[in-house]
């Protein structure tokens, strides 16, 4: 598998993905790059081989929109602290996913006992 990298885009575009050959969008901003070719990656081979840079990125996208949201608020609003707390607790989750498989925690699969 190759090594995918979170790249920050300055301009808009689109391009191929290397890995599954869908037409992918992007906009300014970080995105997914293959590290040798630096092709952009889609999100749905994104979230089946890197899950947890998905999430960060999701993460992102959901920060930036409540700090625009809240800029000129004493307090952002309700609804965009909850989306907040849900994209921060979806890349906790697929953080802990990949921590917890058995091939990333002992550089080999499991031996059954």
């Amino acid at each position: 598998m190759d090594r995918i990298l979170v790249k920050l885009a300055q301009e808009a575009g689109s391009a191929i993905c290397p890995l599954c050959g869908t037409l992918t969008r992007w906009g300014r901003g970080p995105r997914l790059v293959d590290a040798e070719r630096s092709a952009t990656i889609c999100r749905a081979c994104g979230k089946r081989h890197a899950p947890a840079l998905v999430a960060l990125l999701d993460l992102a996208h959901v920060a930036d929109k409540v700090g625009r949201q809240g800029r000129h608020l004493l307090t952002p609003p309700m609804e965009a602290l909850l989306d907040l707390a849900r994209a921060a607790e979806d890349y906790w989750s697929s953080r802990t996913f990949v921590e917890n498989r058995p091939e990333t925690v002992t550089g080999q699969h499991a031996k059954a006992a």
